[in-house]
């Protein structure tokens, strides 16, 4: 398992920020997407740094 930085933006405004262990950048994306509010929100950036 890996930790990633996660930060998702909507133009210039940070939706989240957040640190998730995952496998890979897929798995981090999948998490993110299905355990969060971001489903039904919109966001222009989303940012995943291995830490």
């Amino acid at each position: 398992m890996n930790e990633y930085n996660v930060t998702v933006k909507n133009g210039s405004t940070i939706i989240l920020s957040d640190i998730i262990e995952a496998e890979d950048e897929r798995d981090v994306l999948g998490a993110l997407l299905i355990n969060s509010e971001l489903f039904n929100q919109p966001f222009t950036d989303i940012r995943i740094l291995v830490r």
